[in-house]
This record gives C-alpha cells, structure tokens and sequence, in this order.
C-alpha cells in the first residue's frame, strides 16, 4: 500500500512538472553542438511524438530531469542509461548519449550511441558520435568504415565532428584524418568537408591549402561565419595582418545580421590597439543589435578606454536600464564619478552594488570616496558592515580601514589595526609592507627594518620590499653598501619600475657617481613625473651646474603637488629666499 501511494504522488508530481502523468516529452537536440554546453536537462520541448511508461521508468526519468536542473548530471545519466536499455525508446537513448557525451564519457557515449544506432539504423547522428568516439580511442579504421558507410548512405556527413575529435588527438591521427579527408574531396563537393578539411590543413601548417579550403566552403555556402573566421587566422598566420582585417571587415558589413563577425572584427580592432575603430565597431553592432547587453558593456568600456567618460556614461545607463550587468554598469559609473571627483553621484553608484563578485571591491572603493570626501565616520562604517556582511573577506577589509586612517593621518589607528591583522595572519605581506611603511612615517626605523626583514624572508625576490629597505637606508646616508645591494636587486628584478629607477639614482647620488646618477633620474622622471622624483632630480641637476633647468622642474612639480613638503624643502635648501 505505502509503495502504491509513493508511485502515484510521483506521478502526480510528473504531471505538475511535465504537463503529462502517463508520459515525459524529453527535449529534441536536432543539432548534434548542442553538447558544447551544458544540456538543460529539466527543460521543455517543442511537442514531440511521446510514450507511455511504467511507473518505475517515470520515476527514474523524473529524478533524473530533476539531477539534472541540480547540475548532478552524472546521476541524471545513471538514469538515463538505465531507461534507455530497457525502454529502447530513441528519445531516452538520445538525451542518454548526449549527457554522457557532455560529461567526457567516452565508453558510456560509444554505449549509448551503439544503442541509438541500432534502434534508428537510418539516424546519421549516432553514428557521427560512433565515429567520433572511435577516433577519440585510436580505432581509425573502424571509424572511416563508419563515415563511409554513412557518405554511401546519406550522401553527407557533419564533417565539423571529425574536427572536434582529430582537434584533442595525437599527431599521427590528426594526419590520417586529413588524408581521409583528402580523399574525399575528390568525390564529395560539401561546405563542411572543405571547412574541416581546411581547418586540419591549417593545423598542420598549411596555411595556404587552409585558405584555398575555407574558399570552396564559402562558395557552396556564403557567410559560413565558421569559414570566414578561420580564413582570418589564416591570413594572420601568414602575417597578412592588414588583408586579414580588411577581408573580416567586408565580411562583416556584407553580413550585419552575423553578430560573430562583427565582434570578432571588433576585437581584432582592439588587440592591434585601434580602440577608436574598435569604439565605432561596437557601436554599429550596439545600434544593429539594440537588446544586447555585452555589447553595450564593451562599448561603454571602450569609450571610457578611450577618454570618452560622457558615452561611457551613456552606455552604462543603458546597461542600467536593460537591468543588465546592474553591478557592473553601478561600479564602472562610480568610478568615473570617483576619477571626475564627483563623490555623491560616485557614493550613490556603490550603493547600489549588491552582494556578489563586484561587491567587495565597491566597498572598499565606497569607504574611500566617502574617505575623500572627508566624511571619515562613513568611511570605516562602510567597512565595519561589510566585514559584518563577509566575515571571511575580513583582513582584506581591515587593511582597506588602516589605509584610510592612514590618509587621515591617524598613523597610530593604523599601524593597531595593521597589528590586529599580523596576529590573525602573521605572514600577510600587503599588512607588513603598509606596517612598515608606516614605522617610516612616525620614525620607527627599526620597526620599519624588521617588518621588512620579514617580508623578505617570506618572499626574498619582493621587489618592492628590497626597494624600500635600500632606498631608506640610502636617504638616511646610512649602510650605503648595504642599500646599494638592496636596490640593484630590486632593479634586476623590475628594471621598468619608476620607483625603483629613481632609488638607483639617488643611491648613486648617495655614492657620489652623480654623472651615473643624472642618468637614472632623467630615466625615472621620463616615466613617471612623480613630486619626489622631481626633488630628486633638481636636487642632482643644481649640484651638477644646472640649477636654471634644477628650478624650472621644481616649479613645474610644485604646481602640480602645491602641498608637497618634500618640494617645499628641498627648495628651501638650495633656492635663495625671495
């Protein structure tokens, strides 16, 4: 009595989920790329001719829909499999072979379609997938006397899956499969053939055979964007680069509607760094495919890459509109107000970020436009709640909260909090580099020494950390040796960084070389026009004889940095009072 009742609450509860008590439409993949993805194993299908089952087959087919809108597609096809033996219905054979499939099983996929195949002998489909499976295992021939007697019997084939699986196989198979198709070209004029065959030529090197074969697919089917991208690398490959963008962009206009061609063209655009065609692309394919929302988003970003904040702007909102990318669109629009210091529109914008991958980094950015706009207390709440929220993101928080303090000079509240971190997480190198930076403000050398003495030992080719060491050493005139290893060090490891280029001025300055030391500077300054570089310079320039050029940087960088004490007294020394 009680398995009774169980097996009709089942049913009862497939009718509710399927439409039908007595039968379960399962979803017709009529193409065979569909296993690219994830199969959606709970979702309806267009009406199709269905079947009466046992109770026990709905039950098993049921909870297998209902694993597989759980994403437990491997028990979907346990399953699966099971109904499809003893069913012998094509639908469950077919939804069996293609999760097996999704799920790289290679033998419960030969199975299934072995299975398939003879319950719809006349089916090209499964044995495509026999054919597949069999090249996947190194049965070669056995695999060409299945595409042959598919090519005497249907008089096609999908070609594209002998490509899926000689893509993933050894060399020595990659060739046998381009020699077969080699062979078949001869007799078999089909736009995939020529595609496949042109993509395993290219493969192999054939750059120009690749090309000639992408051609003979377009002429028997234009706008095969599959073939016209391929032609594309190809003509790159050959580093035709310039006939290879122009080919894609004719392509592109020829076919509008061919959303693929149009981005690929973009992002071409965008890795030869032609952003402002790159911008115009992105808003053709906006205008042609108004609903898209990713292509919104990579315009917006490119206007803003672009120095375009008003169509950024633009973009975003639209985003906003769309209700898509919400997070994004939120925190991309408050960074430009951030970076036109526009706080409250800026603060409004993170506000609106929910949890999730953006919201962490909103935070962090939220607490410091609340820091620059000088509204402190808002700042480190924004912080105690988001730790209150994510607990686990803790530490990253906290040394958000000691950098704030730190830029309102609360140098002390810092360097607590930075403590508090270092006994959780006593190996944190973002916390002992801040720590000891900070020992440097209120004058604790030896703090500042022994935190990155530590860092050191943790991670002894940190080249911000050799850097500093060296360079505070080399500005107190103190253990110059000692400072110079420390600083050729850093620059070996990182000879681009402006930082590091000016510590190998100053230490030369230091060591009396100041020709040497002139050159370093000029370097540093050149990158990056930094107040204390700036200093630096003047300062070695004015020692050197050349105190009218030493002046004018000075003054350049002073009015850029009107509060910088570092300028303010390195001109006290050498300036006369005015």
């Amino acid at each position: 009595m009680t398995n009774r009742i169980f097996t009709i609450a089942i049913t009862a509860i497939a009718a509710l989920s399927m439409g039908a008590c007595s039968s379960l439409p399962l979803a017709k993949k009529s193409d065979p790329k569909v296993t690219d993805t994830q199969p959606d194993l709970a979702a309806e299908a267009a009406p199709v001719a269905s079947r009466p089952f046992t109770g026990d087959t709905l039950y098993d087919l049921l909870l297998a829909e209902f694993a597989g809108k759980r994403n437990r597609a491997d028990v979907a096809l346990g399953k699966y499999l099971k109904q499809a033996h003893e069913t012998r219905d094509p639908l469950v054979v077919e939804r069996a072979t293609f999760i097996a499939r999704f799920l790289g099983a290679h033998q419960a996929t030969m199975d299934a379609a072995m299975l398939w195949s003879e319950i719809e002998p006349d089916n090209p489909k499964p044995r495509e997938l026999i054919a597949t499976e069999l090249i996947r295992s190194g049965k070669l021939d056995l695999a060409m006397l299945e595409i042959d007697q598919l090519l005497a019997d249907q008089g096609s084939l999908n070609f594209e899956y002998l490509l899926k699986a000689a893509r993933n196989a050894d060399q020595p198979t990659q060739e046998f499969v381009l020699n077969k198709l080699r062979e078949y070209s001869q007799t078999v004029d089909n736009d995939q053939l020529w595609f496949t065959k042109g993509a395993l030529e290219a493969m192999a090197g054939n750059q120009q055979t690749a090309i000639d074969d992408y051609d003979a697919a377009l002429r028997l089917k234009p706008g095969y964007s599959g073939a016209i991208l391929a032609k594309t690398q190809a003509l790159m490959a050959l580093e035709k680069q310039d006939e290879a963008l122009d080919y894609l962009r004719q392509q592109s206009n020829k076919y509008p509607e061919d959303k693929r061609l149009g981005v690929v063209y973009a992002r071409y655009l965008i890795k030869m760094e032609r952003l402002a065609d790159a911008e115009d692309q992105f808003t053709r394919l906006a205008e042609n495919f108004p609903n898209d929302g990713d292509l919104h988003l990579s315009l917006a970003l490119l206007s803003w890459e672009n120095n375009n904040p008003a169509a950024a702007k633009e973009h975003f909102n639209t985003l906003l509109q769309m209700q898509h990318r919400t997070d994004e669109a939120n925190v991309y629009l408050a960074r430009i107000a951030l970076s036109e210091q526009d706080y409250p529109t800026a603060i409004k914008h993170f506000q609106q970020v929910n949890q999730g991958p953006q919201y962490v980094s909103a935070q962090v950015l939220l607490a410091s436009a609340y820091s620059k706009s000088d509204d402190l207390p808002a700042a480190l709440e924004v912080l105690d709640n988001a730790m209150a929220a994510l607990p686990e993101q803790r530490i990253q928080l906290q040394i958000t909260k000691s950098e704030i303090l730190a830029q309102h000079d609360d140098n002390s509240g810092a360097i607590k909090i930075l403590d508090q971190v270092l006994v959780e997480d006593s190996g944190n190198i973002s916390a002992l580099y801040n720590r000891a930076m900070l020992k440097e403000r209120v004058n604790d050398f030896t703090g500042m020494e022994a935190d990155l003495r530590q860092l050191l030992q943790l991670e002894p080719d940190n080249s911000a950390a050799l850097n500093a060491l060296g360079y505070t050493f080399a500005d107190r005139n103190h253990r110059l040796s000692e400072a110079w290893e420390l600083i050729e060090r850093a620059y070996e490891l990182n000879p681009e960084d402006p930082a590091i280029i000016d510590s190998m001025g100053w230490i030369k300055y230091r060591m009396g070389d100041n020709r040497e030391a002139l050159s370093y500077l000029r370097r540093a300054y050149a990158a990056f026009a930094d107040q204390e570089i700036a200093a630096h310079l003047g300062e070695v320039l004015w020692i050197l004889g050349e105190q009218e050029e030493a002046k004018n940087i000075w003054q350049d960088s002073l009015r850029q940095n009107p509060d910088s004490k570092l300028l303010q007294e390195v001109m006290q020394r050498f300036l006369p009072p005015q």
